[in-house]
């Protein structure tokens, strides 16, 4: 079942943010690993620019982000990762990939990639680089639903959103003065939900002509007894960080999926 269920008794248009009880917890490790960091260095091998891009002035808060994911994931997971530091050299395991890698932290040069995507092929979790006026500058993004990084990259947050119905304009205007605010070591997180037909982790824009087709032709078929096995219940577990010497926010994604029926096993769920 899903580790997150983001269901309340109502529905509201409130952002939903809460206190993220370790900053070192913005990225995490389940059954998936495997499986999901493949794909996202498929898709990254085939598609580079489609789902990775940075503007030049990015690289500190890149390894900013690096050392708060990698520390986190050392510290939270330490029979799959092991970190080590000599100053600025820096030597990292990761176990389940059966992987070392050292290199020199602030010198990108050391890695094969940019670090944010270097990083990026280390977890489940999709990365996007806010600035400090909250301008989309950076991002690896494999498992949207239903936008692209091309069509965000050096957007506003509140741009990044739209369109979006006018009832949600007091939520946005809310969370982008959240955004202003948050503090260096104090991130907060929320969880977003939908429903989807399918299991496919990329809903980018690139899938929408697809993803459209199968929703028409599952919808046109489906029957009561097939909901719980053709309709999957999608969450966004996010985390949004402010990254000290940049001075910009680290917004994380992971995407956790499930089948319906396996979720009203639980009756509490179910109800």
């Amino acid at each position: 079942m899903l580790p997150y269920f983001p269901f309340a008794k109502g529905f509201d248009l409130k952002m939903g943010t809460s206190p993220l009880r370790d900053e070192f917890c913005v990225a995490e490790c389940d059954k998936h690993y495997l499986h999901e960091v493949s794909l996202k260095r498929k898709m990254l091998t085939e598609n580079p620019e489609w789902y990775f891009l940075a503007n030049p002035n990015t690289s500190l808060a890149q390894w900013e982000a690096l050392d708060l994911i990698l520390t986190g994931l050392a510290k939270n997971y330490p029979q799959h990762f092991q970190l080590s530091k000599e100053g600025n050299l820096w030597n990292w395991k990761n176990f389940l990939l059966n992987e070392t890698h050292t290199f020199v932290w602030g010198d990108s040069n050391t890695l094969p990639f940019q670090p944010l995507e270097w990083v990026g092929r280390q977890v489940q979790e999709d990365l996007i680089l806010l600035n400090a006026d909250l301008i989309v500058v950076a991002g690896q993004l494999c498992f949207p639903s239903g936008w692209s990084l091309s069509d965000k990259m050096n957007q506003h947050f509140i741009k990044v959103h739209a369109p979006l119905p006018q009832i949600t304009d007091n939520m946005i205007q809310s969370a982008n003065k959240l955004l202003e605010r948050i503090p260096a070591h104090k991130p907060v997180v929320r969880n977003n939900w939908g429903f989807r037909v399918c299991d496919w982790l990329d809903l980018s824009t690139r899938q929408s002509e697809a993803y459209r087709k199968l929703l028409q032709e599952t919808a046109s078929s489906l029957q009561i007894e097939d909901v719980g096995e053709k309709v999957f219940v999608r969450v966004e577990h996010q985390t949004l960080s402010r990254l000290p010497q940049s001075n910009h926010i680290l917004f994380t994604i992971h995407t956790y999926q499930s089948k319906l029926k396996d979720e009203v096993t639980d009756s509490q769920r179910a109800k």
